[in-house]
């Protein structure tokens, strides 16, 4: 049955790059003629803008992944919390991206957080960025890209899903607890919804950011803010899917395919790998603030430990 179920995810990511792979030489002989010219143009009043979107949204992920370890009964500061998360997030370029969650599961050991709480908040949290990147992919995408009827059976599911999370989450962990004797403790439904919002808003902010990207870069946005956002979060979707580490490759032909048909195929191309260069770029930055922050404090936890050693406790 684990088999059964690891080749299935296999054939999934392989399809959706093979999927990517057709939709851009499809899109690349319908655009030919714009391939000869990129006409990108750079307004810097909306960088700024952008950049601040772009950190917010940074700082609000790690904080919502802090909470869902809350709803768990542990404790864990902020500081670290932003350090852990951020170190681990690197790791994700790596194949197949299990040494993200490796490197996550060992530092917050380190913090005390036990492994079994630790690697269920990774999975919850990748669900409800699933689940927000699914929703906000219904709302915007276009028609033409995917059918009516998948999107808004996709974005039903999906806002069911993230609405019941705080209620969902503990009815799986006792049926885990039951058929795989794996044992948690039962998490708080209020912090649980807290983390989901902040999630989503994290989601929603980062959207807002890639909007005045687009802007920055583009001369006229305004009508196609719809097609942006719908592009943007289509290929994270696309992203979380493949079989890239980070999504390399497949985030960037989803995104360029769909605004091609607004902006032309090169101009789209560019602004999908502008966008990653963009997010690579303060990636690095926020984490060589976090790595100092996270320093400066511990964890009550740790700071526990730490003094129970020095005591001659431990």
């Amino acid at each position: 049955m684990k088999d059964l179920r690891r080749y299935a995810k296999q054939t999934t990511q392989w399809a959706i790059v093979i999927a990517t792979i057709v939709v851009l030489f499809r899109v690349g002989r319908q655009h030919q003629a714009d391939l000869t010219q990129i006409d990108l143009r750079f307004n810097i009043g909306w960088l700024p803008l952008a950049a601040i979107a772009t950190i917010t949204a940074n700082l609000l992920l790690p904080l919502g992944w802090r909470q869902i370890i809350a709803s768990f009964k542990q404790s864990l500061t902020a500081g670290p919390a932003v350090r852990i998360w951020c170190l681990a997030q690197t790791a994700r370029y790596f194949p197949t991206g299990l040494l993200a969650i490796a490197s996550r599961l060992k530092l917050a050991t380190k913090e005390g957080v036990s492994k079994s709480v630790t690697a269920a908040s990774i999975a919850i949290e990748t669900a409800i960025l699933f689940g927000w990147a699914v929703l906000i992919c219904a709302l915007f995408v276009p028609s033409t890209t995917f059918p009516t009827l998948m999107r808004w059976l996709g974005g039903t599911i999906a806002a069911v899903g993230l609405t019941l999370t705080p209620w969902v989450v503990p009815t799986v962990g006792k049926l885990l607890a039951r058929t795989k004797h794996f044992e948690l403790p039962t998490p708080k439904p209020q912090v649980l919804g807290q983390a989901t919002g902040l999630l989503g808003a994290s989601v929603a902010i980062r959207a807002v950011g890639t909007v005045c990207l687009a802007a920055g870069f583009f001369d006229s946005t305004s009508g196609a803010i719809p097609l942006i956002l719908g592009a943007s979060y289509a290929a994270v979707v696309a992203g979380m899917i493949g079989v890239t580490p980070a999504g390399l490759g497949v985030r960037e032909g989803v995104m360029a395919a769909i605004l091609a048909s607004h902006f032309g195929l090169v101009d789209a191309a560019a602004f999908a790998l502008l966008s990653r260069a963009w997010e690579f770029s303060f990636e690095m930055l926020f984490l060589a603030v976090a790595a100092w922050w996270g320093r400066q404090r511990k964890s009550p936890t740790q700071s526990g430990m730490d003094s129970q050693t020095s005591d001659g406790k431990l």
